[in-house]
């Protein structure tokens, strides 16, 4: 059985966008259920989409790092808005930087994916 990769690249503040990548990653394991490995990559302005604090969609990402589902915040991205990995939702994971996480995994074969 084959294995997909997929890296889903989010920098945007706008819950819309939030809401639809939640969706949009939820058809993805619908259509490819286990054979899908998916990683969500953070940076940007996408910075309330990972902390704990008022986030609307708490209940959805923990649903998505239930599912095996790799959530990565760029420390950059946190050093800008001076949050820590405290302030992030549990499971979500920290990355040197966003972008050459991308690139990295783009070379490692993995399909690249925006949200928005």
């Amino acid at each position: 059985m084959k294995t997909y990769k997929a890296i889903i690249q989010l920098t945007s503040d706008d819950p819309k966008v939030h809401r639809s990548m939640i969706r949009q990653t939820g058809n993805l394991l619908a259509h490819l259920d286990k054979t899908v490995d998916v990683r969500i990559i953070c940076h940007g302005a996408s910075m309330p989409f990972c902390v704990a604090a008022d986030n609307p969609f708490t209940d959805e990402i923990l649903g998505l790092l239930n599912q095996h589902i790799t959530i990565a915040a760029c420390r950059n991205m946190l050093v800008a808005n001076n949050v820590g990995p405290d302030d992030l939702i549990a499971g979500i994971e920290v990355v040197p930087s966003g972008i050459a996480e991308l690139v990295i995994l783009q070379q490692e074969g993995w399909s690249y994916v925006k949200a928005g």
